[in-house]
């Protein structure tokens, strides 16, 4: 059993897969890294698992994920809700030598506070981790790196300040993902599903979309608008609500749904 995360080791995807492995029905799996999404998606087959970012509590869903639960046929099994904890790490041991710091623009921006207040100038990188590693690799000592924990340990970088997050409930969402006939479960689940729909061109389509699941008693928990690739100016919905796909109130809120919508898309519950 392999399972693959996007960016390097010790980014945040790497600390959720190692979260997804300690609670997977499997006794040994293989975490391994891949340089970006478009190749951790084609690496999803029989006998793998993708752990992949979502949303984050302060920023901003991931699109491109999102949008791939409509290019492949895989399902939803676990989702994982990881605190953010942000370290400066550094080959320097002085925070008033600091002049720059590398990281993943998620990253900088949720620790918007602790870098004006030093005065350190934000610089965009690829990843956090990646940001680590290279200033490891290449000894720079006037850049720092904002990353986890764990990159400051694999890459053997002094820890200048750690939860610098502007937020302490910052947290990223993750879900795992497996192909449709996979039989990998989680003991534990959030009895949440997650769907994508696009409502017809009638007048009031939302409200009588959201309706269908007002009337059943049936809580949502996110929904997000996102271009659809279709036309111009149309829109697709991703839609999570909590429950389970054999309750009857489920099923009636998916039949009602129909009659609003041109296409739905379940992606499992979890």
């Amino acid at each position: 059993m392999k399972i693959y995360y996007q960016w390097e080791a010790g980014a945040y995807s790497n600390l959720a897969s190692i979260i997804a492995k300690e609670n997977l029905n499997i006794e040994t799996a293989d975490i391994i890294w891949l340089s970006d999404f478009p190749e951790v998606w084609a690496n999803i087959w029989d006998n793998a698992i993708w752990v992949l970012p979502i949303e984050n509590s302060t920023a901003w869903s991931i699109h491109e994920n999102l949008y791939n639960f409509l290019r492949y046929d895989f399902k939803i099994i676990w989702e994982i809700d990881l605190e953010i904890k942000h370290c400066l790490l550094s080959n320097e041991t002085d925070i008033s030598k600091i002049k720059e710091a590398y990281s993943h623009p998620q990253a900088l921006s949720q620790c918007h506070n602790y870098l004006n207040h030093h005065k350190i100038k934000p610089i965009i990188f690829y990843d956090t981790a990646w940001a680590a590693k290279e200033i490891k690799e290449k000894n720079m000592y006037w850049v720092r790196a904002i990353a986890s924990s764990l990159a400051g340990e694999i890459y053997w970088l002094n820890k200048i300040s750690e939860d610098i997050q502007d937020q302490n409930w910052n947290t990223t969402r993750f879900f795992v993902v497996v192909p449709k006939d996979s039989k990998l479960e989680f003991g534990i689940k959030q009895n949440k599903t997650s769907i994508i729909f696009e409502t017809k061109n009638i007048p009031a389509s939302l409200y009588k979309c959201l309706w269908a699941f007002a009337t059943n008693n049936i809580n949502l928990t996110k929904i997000e608008s996102m271009p659809s690739f279709k036309d111009p100016f149309s829109y697709i919905f991703w839609l999570d609500f909590e429950w389970n796909m054999q309750e009857s109130n489920i099923i009636n809120s998916l039949n009602e749904l129909k009659f609003f919508t041109k296409e739905i898309k379940v992606l499992w519950e979890y």
